[in-house]
């Protein structure tokens, strides 16, 4: 399938935009890096735009963090600064004479795409700035390259899951939509402590490399549990599924990628009647997920997690897009 993305509004003005919005894992973080299968849905509520405009003189960037030219960012804005580049190069346009602002409401460092959102909007704003169009593999490509910096070593699943409009089904570099009988309803619950995908990364790694054999079983029981919520999603089995979720965050406990507040956050969740609860990202800070019983309990969920501990939480719901509808 091959989708253009980019367009060219207000090009007489030299003035172009693009959103993308954030994503939440649902199964196989870590595992995925291993080519296990992994879930994500789309959080359309938390959202940025990169906003390309006509500026002479230096390529500049303007968010919350800095605003300046791209040479002089700092370090922590190295993947929009890639993105920029990427793209400018990959579209044959000079590095001059334009300005990318940023917006958007998707927290950095949670495990909720941040990083791919802003690849994702700066790639296909700056498109629709030069006039161009942006093929799916060529935006993702770009994408991907402002990943590396932000992450080192990409699965490629934070890149395709900004750009869904429907849970997504990710394993060594393919993706699929899948089916969802009965909405589901998530809280996403932030423990206000940046997440360490990097450091999380390497001590999975090094365990790896200290006892393969348990590293390869805990990773072959993410998987497993991960196919079969994909059979929990297309039944409507919700119970199934929050079982499933609470199985996968022990075993991410003993990949040690979690900490004491996700370790609390879930355990409230469940506490406080969630079907399930597990860290969701990278871990060892950032965010967990859980599954509510229905659209209505998440919104008392979502409080109750706020009045223990949660700096912030939010509710998605997952849908089937056969119907026409978005996770």
């Amino acid at each position: 399938m091959t989708r253009t993305l980019g367009r060219s509004p207000l090009l007489d003005s030299r003035l172009a935009s693009a959103s993308a919005h954030a994503k939440v894992i649902l199964f196989g973080e870590h595992s995925v890096v291993y080519g296990a299968p992994a879930i994500a849905l789309p959080v359309p509520g938390l959202s940025l735009t990169a906003s390309a405009r006509t500026l002479p003189g230096p390529v500049r960037i303007e968010s919350a963090l800095y605003s300046g030219p791209i040479a002089d960012a700092p370090a922590r804005l190295g993947a929009p600064a890639t993105a920029i580049a990427e793209t400018l190069d990959a579209l044959h346009r000079p590095a001059a004479d334009l300005t990318v602002r940023i917006d958007g409401s998707i927290p950095a460092g949670r495990g909720l795409g941040s990083s791919a959102a802003v690849a994702s909007a700066i790639s296909a704003g700056i498109a629709a700035w030069a006039g161009e169009a942006l093929d799916e593999q060529t935006h993702f490509r770009l994408i991907q390259a402002a990943e590396a910096v932000a992450h080192g070593s990409a699965s490629g699943l934070d890149a395709r899951a900004v750009v869904a409009d429907a849970p997504i089904r990710f394993r060594a570099g393919r993706v699929q939509t899948l089916p969802v009988a009965v909405p589901a309803t998530f809280v996403i619950a932030d423990t206000g402590v940046p997440g360490a995908t990097r450091e999380a990364v390497a001590a999975v790694a090094e365990l790896l490399a200290r006892d393969e054999s348990g590293v390869h079983g805990i990773i072959d029981g993410i998987a497993a549990e991960t196919q079969g919520a994909e059979q929990d999603l297309a039944a409507g089995d919700t119970p199934s599924l929050g079982r499933r979720m609470t199985r996968v965050h022990e075993l991410l406990r003993e990949l040690t990628v979690s900490n004491e507040r996700l370790d609390r956050l879930v355990d409230s969740a469940l506490g406080d009647g969630a079907l399930g609860a597990k860290l969701t990202g990278g871990g060892r800070g950032g965010c967990i997920i859980a599954l509510a019983e229905s659209a209505a309990s998440a919104e008392l969920l979502a409080a109750r997690l706020t009045r223990t501990g949660a700096a912030n939480a939010w509710i998605v719901t997952a849908e089937d897009s056969t119907d026409g509808s978005a996770a």
